[in-house]
């Protein structure tokens, strides 16, 4: 999976567990929402996890604790035009 790919599967999951949160807002005893719900999350932070050690990090608060890399390194944005 190229850069773009792994950014748009992170992206996909991550906008399936938002639309899932926004249901289970109005039906929050509906357990197999709730899984789902879990099941998107756990796989968008599993590509966000993937992405950022392949990539960098996409956020400020996705930088390592020791050192301040995010300023270092391109933006996530100036990464595209490569």
């Amino acid at each position: 999976m190229d850069r773009r790919q792994h950014l748009w599967h992170m992206t996909a999951e991550q906008f399936a567990a938002f639309d899932v949160q926004l249901y289970l807002d109005t039906h929050p005893g509906d357990r197999n929402a709730l899984h789902l719900f879990n099941s998107f999350q756990n796989n968008y932070q599993r590509a966000r996890k993937e992405f950022e050690a392949k990539y960098g990090p996409l956020s400020a608060d996705a930088a390592e604790q020791d050192s301040w890399c995010w300023v270092n390194d391109p933006w996530p944005w100036e990464r595209e035009a490569n």
